[in-house]
């Protein structure tokens, strides 16, 4: 038997149109290949949930030990010290035993005064307004605040610190992280806090990392070298800001796609902590992990051979129906049955009481200010990368905020300019046109050549120039198709209805369907 190829059923971790929703695609995976080899990356990826259970829990046949992201794996890179998440046993053995005694349950937990100051201060002056960015707001500011006072890294620090754990995990859109490209050690930006701490101890976790005592992989007991500490620090900052970032602007989206459910937890505090459980079920901010496959193996009868790349899809295993009665369903009040977001067995994720408390406080501090809200989906953005998926920002708005806003008069409309470098067709009128997409408003700039009961023209955007060769004019309506080549090869109709200086319409997309259209002449 050999894994889907060329069937009907596709996935690539890469293409921004499996951002928006993926869990469609997960569902066929899980159904129809639940062993699925992707060609053009040339990587195996399992589904379900025993299968994701195994891989990893096995370690012996899915290592870590060249990675644990994709793209890592296929470069063949080496592993820097202390990126104890790229290990396998012994090795990895002796740095969790180490790093479990930093960070305990309890002395995470011993945070909450600090976290729920951190969340007032982000928030108490959006009240009155009634409007607020749960990532903008909340999920960039609060996580590092807490990653700052843990590491000692001070304030006006911070921001720097974050955009360079981010810029590690961006990926232009249908395209994979290219690491060989990046520059600079993994802990690289950490040198001077950890040189400092070392020569001026205090009560935080980075002199805790500094002096903690294991036994590694050859038995001798030790404290961690510097190199060591610097990548973990850097992991501990990338992934704390990243998961719970993500976490809170899932929050925000759900439970504004659930108010019965809301309203339910605003009533009833007790219930927040399944509530954070069935998000990060849901809606689990790293979608998926990868292993190293050390021996030949298989699933469902297809072989795996040694060498190959194994993909874990996290999030198709929270939504299989095998293991979670009804699992599209987002229910606070489900059965708790252990998800896979966190990881599973000796690789679960070291920070996840961390990352507990933190989303539980938030949810707490944001329904003590903003009970009901709704989101602004046609101003969100979701997130450019493989690794991790949500929302870049996402703003929201309380009902109160939502009447004013219709109420107010609206805007005087902008004149529409032409981009930077744009360069005209003879003939053509130009149009500044907006595509809405799952993943948040695509600009596009669109010239039409007209003649007669047909048309000419281009499309610039920022993936790309694409030629319009095949337009046809009904009266005020315009029809065409645009072909694309990336994230994927495919063919694009257009069809919209020019009344004066606007225009309406729809395109539709790759696996997405219709979405809407709008424009007006520059």
């Amino acid at each position: 038997m050999n894994a889907i190829v060329d069937g009907p059923v596709h996935w690539d971790p890469y293409n921004p149109n499996y951002f928006a929703n993926p869990h469609p695609v997960f569902r066929r995976l899980r159904e129809e290949a639940p062993i699925y080899y992707n060609a053009e990356y040339d990587f195996y990826a399992v589904s379900r949930y025993e299968d994701v259970q195994r891989a990893l829990g096995d370690a012996d046949t899915f290592s870590s030990g060249r990675g644990d992201i994709l793209e890592f794996i296929k470069a063949n890179m080496p592993i820097p010290p202390g990126a104890f998440i790229m290990t396998d046993p012994p090795t990895h053995t002796g740095f969790r035993s180490a790093l479990t005694k930093v960070f305990t349950p309890k002395k995470m937990a011993a945070l909450e005064p600090q976290i729920r100051a951190f969340c007032a201060a982000s928030l108490d002056p959006l009240v009155e307004g009634g409007e607020f960015n749960f990532i903008d707001d909340l999920g960039m500011d609060m996580p590092m605040r807490v990653i700052g006072m843990l590491l000692g890294i001070p304030e006006q620090d911070l921001k720097t610190v974050q955009h360079n754990a981010n810029a590690r995990l961006e990926t232009e859109a249908g395209k994979p992280i290219d690491y060989s490209a990046q520059s600079g050690a993994i802990g690289e930006g950490f040198e001077d806090y950890i040189d400092w701490r070392m020569k001026n101890p205090s009560d935080d976790l980075m002199t805790e990392l500094l002096n903690v005592e294991f036994k590694d992989e050859h038995g001798t007991i030790r404290k961690f070298t510097r190199e060591e500490v610097l990548s973990i620090c850097a992991i501990f900052a990338g992934a704390g800001n990243e998961t719970t970032n993500r976490l809170i602007g899932w929050t925000g989206k759900v439970l504004a796609e659930h108010p019965d459910q809301r309203r339910q937890i605003y009533e009833n505090r007790a219930l927040i902590p399944q509530t954070i459980e069935e998000i990060l079920r849901y809606e689990p901010p790293g979608p998926s992990v990868a292993r190293y496959v050390a021996k030949d193996t298989e699933f469902h009868g297809v072989k795996v051979p040694a060498g190959s790349a194994l993909c874990i899809l996290v999030a198709a295993a929270n939504r299989d129906e095998r293991k979670f009665p009804n699992a599209n369903a987002f229910d606070i009040n489900r059965e708790r049955l252990p998800h896979m977001t966190f990881g599973y067995g000796f690789h679960a994720c070291i920070g996840n009481a961390l990352a507990r408390v933190e989303g539980r406080i938030a949810l707490d501090e944001i329904l003590n200010r903003f009970p009901e809200w709704d989101v602004d989906l046609d101003n969100a953005h979701l997130s450019s990368t493989s690794t991790v998926r949500g929302w870049e920002t996402l703003p929201a708005f309380t009902p109160k905020a939502k009447a004013r806003r219709a109420a107010a008069p609206a805007p005087a409309p902008k004149a529409a300019a032409a981009p930077a470098g744009f360069e005209a067709l003879p003939g053509a009128e130009v149009w500044k046109m907006t595509l809405k997409t799952p993943m948040g408003p695509q600009e596009l700039t669109t010239q039409i050549v007209r003649n007669g009961a047909t048309f000419t023209g281009r499309i610039d955007s920022p993936m790309g120039s694409e030629a319009i060769t095949n337009g046809t004019i009904d009266g005020d309506t315009l029809a065409w198709s645009m072909a694309v080549k990336k994230p994927i090869p495919a063919k694009i109709p257009f069809e919209v209805k020019i009344t004066g200086d606007r225009m309406e319409g729809t395109a539709k997309l790759p696996m997405i369907g219709k979405s809407d259209v709008s424009g007006e002449r520059i």
